[in-house]
């Protein structure tokens, strides 16, 4: 027992102490929360608003901190925008002349970035983001790394661990190894007397904890740092009382000039911060509209642990493999002498075998609850995005197909939420801004079932109102109109329609009048031409299908009326689901969507020549034709 206690046990509570200390280290430097000040339109301070970014975001520097910068410019005359047309999205920033000398480095940053984009001086808005995922990370750290600078010069921010605490972990670090050690060569005297790897065992404890030591990073609160703070979230909570603020475009800072930067750095500009990409999404903060409000939704994602998103099967397992080598290394008659009456190493082989046998019943019995107990969540889809692929086809042919996405819903409860794992196999009922109902195991938190209960509001978007290339915007900007290309209100100045030239006229509808192969190819992701299909009934107003590169038929739309459409709509009443939402009725089928606008019944089927594509990726080009036919009249 004296040997196990000096062999075991004194690295054990060596390591315990270091963890603690390093423990509450953490916790005892993590910023503290900041009660706002008076509400107060007065700006208190002159302080950068990515600085104030930081400050309002618990000394995080987030996407508001570049987006913000880039206002803060216009609104200091260095830059300029130009809005053409009534969508934020068809904005354009203008370089006004001499480069601004007294600039921070991270406003260099943002300045130099559009000076790069630009052609003749003019870049569109949404076209300052990176397309190379790595440029746009290192970006986005030399831009990290530029603001908590300023604000460790301005006294408002420092290091969440200080040197000294560093210093003291690291030394701490030096009596663990050297408990570590101590208990390694208690045991190495009693084997066979070699002291050779002491010393190194006794470095690489101390290095390996110094390093984990000096690896955390992040900022903390100062004083100064807290009542600056106090003040700024007193404008915000101002702004935040003006209803029509959080729809200002990124153009209205010519009006509201440094109000706009300042509201984008305190999270209150929710159409100016969605406008602005400078390749710093995150997608752990997410704008969500579910509860009638916007507010953001702050989001969790899964650990890389074998479980999440995994079947029953394969967890159940590596469950089983884990208790056969666990009743080999522990068998449970065996217990009291393997932990008790053997040398060290026995004692380690029963403590592995043990744990190998918790976990195998652990995991059995949260795989059965997970099965039995499924959670039910309605709410507004906030993320869609590929998790994982795996790789299909030949050695020479090889490509990789999704196999796991995440799934963010937000239902309104609170303002934090988790990420689900949605299989690909039903990746395509939903889609980003959609109302659903996912039936979720939460342990593994799998999706095993989407239920829509309304569409979102970009699904029937038509491809017009967001076609304009960068040259065009370009043009239009420079316009004295100022006007959109290829987009036209309608009478209210509301949503953009297709141009009258795009329109069916009368009853005489065309194949290009309500789907173009453009707009089909892009959603099913394959070349198509399009084909007239021969109309031998007097109620069938149009038929026309798609094709892909073999000849295959990938979509067919038809579009019925009178009897003929009664008949098709009262079919799919009886063997299709109800669509929530979508024109005057709509019901979806196995392969096949429908829907009555008035008179009119359009159906949409999808071929073999889909590539696989299911109902729900094609529900746009459903909107999309509807919308047309409703423009028609």
């Amino acid at each position: 027992m004296i040997n196990l206690l000096i062999e075991l046990g004194l690295p054990a509570v060596s390591l315990a102490v270091w963890l603690a200390a390093y423990a509450g280290a953490r916790v005892l430097t993590r910023p503290a929360g900041v009660a706002a000040g008076p509400a107060t339109m007065d700006l208190p301070g002159t302080e950068p608003p990515a600085v104030v970014s930081l400050l309002a975001n618990r000394w995080q520097v987030t996407v508001d901190a570049a987006e913000s910068t880039l206002l803060d410019l216009v609104a200091r005359g260095c830059l300029e925008l130009r809005q053409a047309g009534p969508d934020p999205r068809h904005t354009t920033v203008h370089v006004t002349g001499e480069p601004p000398v007294q600039l921070t480095a991270y406003e260099r940053q943002v300045y130099d970035r559009v000076v790069e984009r630009a052609v003749g001086g003019v870049v569109p808005l949404t076209a300052l983001g990176f397309d190379d995922a790595k440029r746009a990370a290192a970006w986005a750290r030399r831009f990290r790394v530029a603001v908590i600078a300023d604000a460790r010069r301005l006294k408002l921010s420092q290091r969440r661990l200080s040197p000294t605490v560093v210093t003291a972990l690291s030394v701490l670090a030096a009596f663990t190894a050297a408990g570590v050690t101590a208990g390694a060569a208690h045991y190495m005297r009693r084997d066979d007397g070699d002291y050779s790897a002491v010393p190194g065992l006794f470095l690489v404890v101390t290095a390996a904890l110094c390093g984990v030591a000096a690896k955390v990073g992040g900022e903390r609160d100062t004083a100064a740092g807290r009542a600056v703070a106090a003040r700024w979230l007193g404008v915000r909570d101002w702004l935040a009382g003006h209803e029509s603020f959080a729809d200002l475009p990124p153009a209205a800072v010519t009006v509201w000039d440094r109000y706009l930067p300042y509201g984008a750095a305190l999270g209150v500009t929710r159409v100016a911060s969605k406008v602005i990409d400078l390749g710093l999404a995150d997608r752990k903060r997410i704008w969500s509209s579910y509860t009638g409000g916007w507010r953001r939704v702050t989001v969790t994602y899964p650990r890389l642990l074998p479980r999440y998103g995994q079947r029953p099967g394969w967890i159940l397992f590596r469950a089983a493999i884990a208790a056969v080598i666990g009743w080999n290394f522990a068998p449970p008659r065996d217990l009291w002498h393997g932990l008790f009456e053997s040398d060290p190493v026995g004692v380690v082989f029963t403590l592995v075998g043990s744990a190998l046998l918790g976990y195998a019943g652990y995991t059995a019995v949260r795989v059965l609850l997970d099965a039995v107990a499924p959670v039910t969540v309605t709410g507004e889809v906030l993320w869609h995005q590929v998790w994982r692929t795996r790789q299909v086809g030949s050695d020479n042919r090889r490509r990789s197909i999704p196999s796991l996405y995440y799934l963010v819903v937000d239902d309104g409860r609170a303002d934090r939420t988790r990420a689900w794992i949605l299989p690909a196999e039903i990746a395509d009922r939903c889609r980003t801004g959609d109302v659903v109902t996912a039936r979720i195991r939460p342990w593994t938190r799998r999706v095993v079932d989407v239920a829509l209960q309304r569409l979102g509001p970009g699904w029937s978007q038509p491809a017009e109102v967001t076609s304009a290339g960068e040259e065009e915007l370009i043009a239009a900007a420079s316009s004295p109109a100022g006007g959109a290309p290829g987009v036209t209100p309608d009478s209210a100045g509301g949503t953009p329609v297709a141009p009258a030239s795009h329109r069916a006229t009368g009853q005489s509808l065309r194949t290009a009048d309500l789907l173009t192969a453009e707009e089909v190819a892009g959603v099913l992701g394959r070349a198509v031409t399009p084909d007239r299909v021969p109309m031998s009934d007097a109620d069938l107003v149009q038929a026309a299908c798609f094709n892909d590169s073999d000849g295959r038929t990938a979509l067919t739309i038809e579009v019925s009326r009178g009897e003929r459409g009664a008949g098709v709509l009262a079919a799919r009443r009886t063997a299709g689901g109800p669509l929530p939402r979508v024109a005057d009725e709509a019901y979806i089928g196995k392969d096949r969507v429908t829907a009555r606008l008035g008179d009119l019944v359009v159906e949409l089927a999808v071929g073999t020549g889909a590539g696989g594509a299911g109902l729900f990726r094609v529900l746009p080009l459903l909107g999309i034709a509807l919308k047309r036919l409703a423009s028609d009249g």
